[in-house]
């Protein structure tokens, strides 16, 4: 399943197109974490969803 505590921190190291729960760009510098299904979000977007939900926004039904 996508549903993971364990997150991958990270840097972004390029521009990566657009966060699916804020809608802005994933650009080079942000800091983003990587879920074990290999989505980017920023990291502070994906902790907030995680307080609500418990899936990964891309596949809801994992």
């Amino acid at each position: 399943t996508c549903f993971s505590r364990k997150r991958l921190n990270d840097v972004l190291a390029r521009d990566a197109g657009e966060c699916v729960i804020c809608l802005e760009e994933l650009q080079q510098g942000d800091t983003i974490a990587r879920l074990p299904c290999l989505c980017i979000y920023h990291k502070s977007c994906i902790d907030s969803w995680f307080e609500i939900n418990r899936s990964c926004p891309e596949h809801p039904s994992d």
